[in-house]
């Protein structure tokens, strides 16, 4: 028992932590996907679109300043030539670790995800 147990723990813990890690990355990519969802039918302002991603990323335990919201919109002709008018939406999240250990596991990731979609209107 005394030498299972540790190595127990440890499995349990890096479960833990991989499951937090996955939860994070994808409210990270949820919130990108709806902010460009609500950028892309053309009415949302910027101010809207950061308003929305935030509170997408409000549920996780660190706040996301709005520095790691990026929004790019292009309504000048050709803007690209597969995509048309568009709109990018990139959310990016610092997320802490549990247990950081100095070469093992780092103290916290920094995640990001990136959403472009065309301007429907």
């Amino acid at each position: 028992m005394g030498l299972i147990l540790p190595i127990f723990l440890v499995l349990i813990l890096g479960v833990v932590e991989v499951n937090a890690a996955i939860n994070s990355y994808i409210s990270v990519v949820n919130a990108s996907r709806d902010g460009a969802r609500l950028g892309s039918k053309g009415a949302a302002t910027d101010a809207a679109i950061r308003a929305l991603v935030k509170k997408d990323l409000a549920r996780l335990p660190n706040t996301t300043p709005d520095s790691n919201i990026t929004i790019t919109t292009c309504t000048t002709s050709p803007c690209n030539a597969t995509l048309g008018n568009y709109v990018k939406v990139e959310a990016c999240y610092d997320h802490s670790t549990l247990v950081g250990l100095k070469l093992v596991v780092p103290k916290s990731f920094h995640m990001c995800a990136s959403t472009t979609l065309p301007k429907l209107n």
